[in-house]
């Protein structure tokens, strides 16, 4: 089996061992994060850690917030956009279904088909934060948001068994993300936040 990518582990954990959340459309007018730009290398205590690693993996991000994968163990660079925004504060990446295929790198030239029930511009949130060149990412609590949906406590549409959609106005979903900063795991104290850190030049 091939390592995974440290970008594409938060999201196999997210999308196919807890089932899926999505957003109908991005909460805000994508833009690209000029921190985000540089060369990342996974620190050795982040949860990918628990698949095998190529020791020369690492993610190139440039100034338009492209990502290029590098796996020491392909021939090829998957790449996607890390485009995102911010509220109140707090930065979060979109990821929709093109950006998906790109961060799982099948290597297919087709853009993937869109999921039934599925709105075209619906997008997958990750949450993060940027502290002394450290790159932490907090992905959605999808079982505990699962869980809020079938008890009452949080309202989102049922796709499919294990797929969930936020509707909503772009102004709407901004609001669910400010009422409801637990939909993401914390940043600090958790298991699955993954960690990365920016490395100087010429390493």
């Amino acid at each position: 089996m091939a390592p995974l990518r440290p970008w594409a582990v938060v999201l196999l954990a997210a999308s196919l061992l807890a089932g899926c959340v999505m957003f109908e459309q991005a909460p805000a007018p994508l833009i690209c994060d000029p921190a985000l730009v540089g060369h990342w290398i996974p620190l050795p205590d982040s949860p990918q850690d628990r698949v095998p690693l190529g020791k020369d993996d690492y993610a190139d991000v440039d100034a338009t917030c492209h990502v290029r994968l590098r796996d020491n163990n392909r021939q090829d660079e998957p790449g996607f956009d890390a485009l995102g925004f911010e509220v109140d504060g707090d930065h979060y990446l979109a990821l929709g279904f093109k950006e998906l295929e790109g961060l799982f790198g099948t290597g297919k030239e087709a853009a993937p088909p869109i999921p039934k029930g599925m709105p075209a511009g619906a997008v997958t949130l990750l949450k993060y934060r940027i502290h002394d060149d450290t790159l932490q990412i907090a992905m959605l609590d999808t079982v505990a948001i699962m869980q809020r949906v079938q008890q009452g406590g949080l309202k989102a549409r049922e796709t499919d068994a294990s797929t969930y959609l936020f509707e909503g106005s772009p102004a709407q979903l901004r609001d669910l993300l400010r009422r409801h900063p637990e939909l993401f795991d914390a940043f600090d104290g958790k298991a699955k936040t993954l960690r990365m850190r920016r490395a100087k030049a010429g390493t």
